[in-house]
């Protein structure tokens, strides 16, 4: 169980991964030291699993987001092993849930334009080998993305 100092520190992290030891400790109300311990041990226990920027896709001159539906052409491991290595190496895949209903998985995509998307799809996800059927939806317009997750204090 974490108690309401973990709880706190989690939250500020989560706005703001880069805080100081100090600027978080004035934050939740601890002395750096065993402020910075809560913060090792949240580390070690795997309730922090790592630390990122969050970047700007369009100034990076990434211009279209898809999710991007996808079904198996059987279950076996093989087919399993070979679709998940392909999300683990792939860059443009920010995310990949295993989801209920009439698909295997629903991926969040990212590429320069549609047509790159396009090709990712087809010389990418179909040519695996593996892949029955994909339906890909683009996003229009990201209204929220928030990377963080409700900690109840």
């Amino acid at each position: 169980m974490l108690d309401s100092f973990e709880r706190l520190i989690l939250k500020v992290l989560q706005r703001d991964g880069r805080a100081s030891t100090q600027d978080l400790s004035d934050a939740v109300g601890l002395s750096p030291s065993p402020c910075w311990r809560r913060v090792k041990r949240l580390e070690e226990e795997s309730y922090i699993l790592r630390y990122a920027a969050i970047l700007d896709g369009k100034k990076l001159g990434l211009n279209a987001f898809a999710y991007v539906q996808i079904s198996l052409i059987d279950h076996s491991e093989e087919t399993i092993k070979v679709f998940n290595d392909f999300v683990a190496q792939s860059d443009q895949v920010l995310e990949c849930a295993s989801i209920t209903g009439d698909f295997d998985f629903v991926l969040k995509v990212v590429a320069r334009d549609p047509e790159a998307l396009e090709q990712f799809i087809m010389k990418r996800i179909l040519r695996l080998g593996v892949v029955r059927t994909t339906t890909t939806n683009f996003i229009l317009r990201q209204m929220k993305t928030a990377g963080s997750l409700p900690v109840e204090a």
